[in-house]
């Protein structure tokens, strides 16, 4: 049986990609900003090599427990239930720097939770923000 749950990545900018592997010709995928090797032929980088950043946040039902605690913290529609927390799974979605500040400011907020599983989540978003804005790349879920 599969479980399902949320995970999400933050890969490595093109410029670190090409000084980890000299040599190769690097493309970025506009939206997600991963990368895949156009030169030479036949060459790729792994996915754990092209990645800055990954976490798990959660199974599907670990993040309906996460919303219903973050939503009595901070009431409904947060930001942090609108970007990360509506769905259990939503591969293929992102987060642009421009969601940082308002989801950082609710992080602020929970981080003095005494629930461990919110502390956690919040340690979670705060290394990938993190590895966001150093490799000025988006939060990809997967």
């Amino acid at each position: 049986m599969i479980e399902m749950s949320l995970s999400a990545v933050v890969y490595k900018a093109m410029l670190a990609l090409e000084q980890e592997f000299p040599g190769y010709r690097l493309e970025r995928e506009p939206i997600s900003g991963e990368c895949e090797v156009v030169y030479p032929d036949g060459a790729h980088v792994s996915w754990d090599a092209a990645k800055a950043c990954e976490r798990l946040l959660g199974n599907i039902s670990h993040i309906g427990v996460l919303r219903g605690r973050i939503a009595r913290h901070l009431g409904k529609a947060s930001a942090l239930e609108r970007l990360v927390l509506y769905s259990g799974s939503h591969a293929g979605d992102v987060i642009e720097e421009t969601g940082f500040g308002e989801i950082e400011e609710e992080l602020d907020l929970l981080e003095i939770s005494p629930d461990e599983h919110l502390r956690g989540f919040v340690g979670a978003l705060r290394a990938l923000i993190g590895a966001a804005r150093q490799e000025r790349n988006p939060i990809v879920f997967v």
